[in-house]
């Protein structure tokens, strides 16, 4: 197996990757459309293995000087921050992983035919690579970021070359095996069906409508952007920092594959959400919205109500919403999915001395509305009960 690193995804035959990924809303496209826009503090490239001259595997890859305190909230972040003005070097080391600043999904790509002992010693073999490259460049961590379900069957691969495993963020998927959106209303709690139908009668206030295209919007659409972020309850740093030309380029590039739904109240535009669209899956990738608007019309609810209406309609499976506002998105039926963090400090004496700081990085650990769903979980409340 020959393994190779590459400064661009372009340099990946888009074939392949198709092949290996197959009707994924983020694809080879998407990934090559936002290299250019990566936050300024990453570099972006890509890994590929290949076995015979054909490609069997290949990943996005990042290289960023990673925040450690990055998972903490509240009072643990702002002692992250006194550190870092004061001894930057204690609390960031430069990293190198496989998967991407700009996406809540790792997506690695396998050739299908391959066996899951073939998977894994594949992977190993990229893992082995990646190792290599931060020992040349010394950086101080190699990781493999926000890995679904498919961190079960790698688990051997992780395991013999001795990485540590923690939380990332996880993310809501909401089910739709419905033939209306009616249907769909029809599976909720009467309680919380009723809240619901009270949040979408903001519907006559607001108009809202679907486009592929945001000229003339994109200082407004960036704005409203920035916005949300500042109402936030979390803070993930850099991995949340995109360009004013990220949403305008991806609209461009994926054409009908990306969707921006726009909501308006009377001339002035309260807020957003950008999606990418697939045959089995919505990708939900950014909301913005205007405040104090945005609450006083329930622009949040109006814009899943109209996402979910919309996957019903084009018999899409599944939409989703992503990360954050847990609690909330809990209500419209949706499920919270499990995503990890694999890490191995550069060194066996380094990995041996930080081990005990495991628990910094656990992103589940340390958000305080996932710890509180946790308690509520244990003391027998339904998950999305309405108050």
């Amino acid at each position: 197996m020959r393994v190779d690193f590459h400064a661009s995804i372009g340099e990946i035959p888009r074939p392949a990757w198709d092949r290996m990924l197959p009707g994924e809303p983020e694809d080879w496209n998407y990934y090559k459309t936002i290299e250019p826009v990566a936050p300024a503090a990453f570099r972006v490239g890509a890994i590929s293995v290949s076995d015979g001259g054909r490609i069997v595997a290949c990943a996005p890859i990042f290289r960023v000087s990673y925040r450690i305190d990055t998972p903490l909230q509240g009072v643990m972040r702002s002692a992250g921050q006194w550190l870092f003005e004061r001894w930057p070097r204690l609390v960031s080391l430069p990293i190198i992983g496989i998967g991407s600043p700009m996406s809540d999904n790792c997506s690695i790509a396998f050739e299908p035919e391959l066996s899951k002992t073939q998977r894994q010693a594949v992977f190993g073999a990229m893992l082995g690579k990646l190792e290599e490259l931060a020992e040349a460049e010394k950086s101080g961590l190699v990781a493999v970021k926000s890995i679904d379900g498919l961190a079960e069957d790698l688990a051997p691969a992780f395991a013999a070359r001795s990485y540590t495993r923690v939380t990332s963020v996880p993310l809501v998927m909401l089910d739709l095996p419905f033939a209306t959106y009616e249907d769909y209303l029809g599976s909720l709690r009467a309680k919380t069906r009723g809240y619901l139908k009270r949040k979408a009668r903001a519907n006559a206030r607001v108009r809202m409508e679907h486009r592929s295209s945001m000229e003339g919007l994109e200082q407004q659409i960036f704005g409203l952007y920035e916005s949300t972020l500042r109402n936030s309850k979390v803070d993930y740093g850099d991995f949340e920092k995109l360009t004013p030309e990220y949403f305008p380029r991806v609209l461009a590039a994926l054409g009908d594959s990306a969707q921006l739904t726009l909501c308006w109240h009377e001339e002035v535009l309260v807020g957003f959400q950008l999606s990418l669209v697939g045959p089995k899956r919505v990708v939900t990738k950014h909301i913005g919205m205007k405040y104090p608007e945005a609450r006083e019309l329930n622009l949040y609810f109006l814009n899943w109500l109209k996402m979910i209406e919309f996957a019903i309609q084009h018999r899409i499976p599944v939409v989703e919403m992503g990360a954050t506002t847990y609690a909330t998105k809990l209500l419209f039926g949706g499920r919270i999915e499990r995503r990890w963090l694999y890490f191995k400090f550069r060194g066996n004496v380094t990995n041996r001395l930080l081990r005990p700081l495991t628990p910094l990085f656990d992103f589940e650990r340390n958000d305080p509305e996932l710890r509180a769903l946790a308690k509520q979980s244990r003391a027998g409340a339904p998950d999305g009960e309405v108050a």
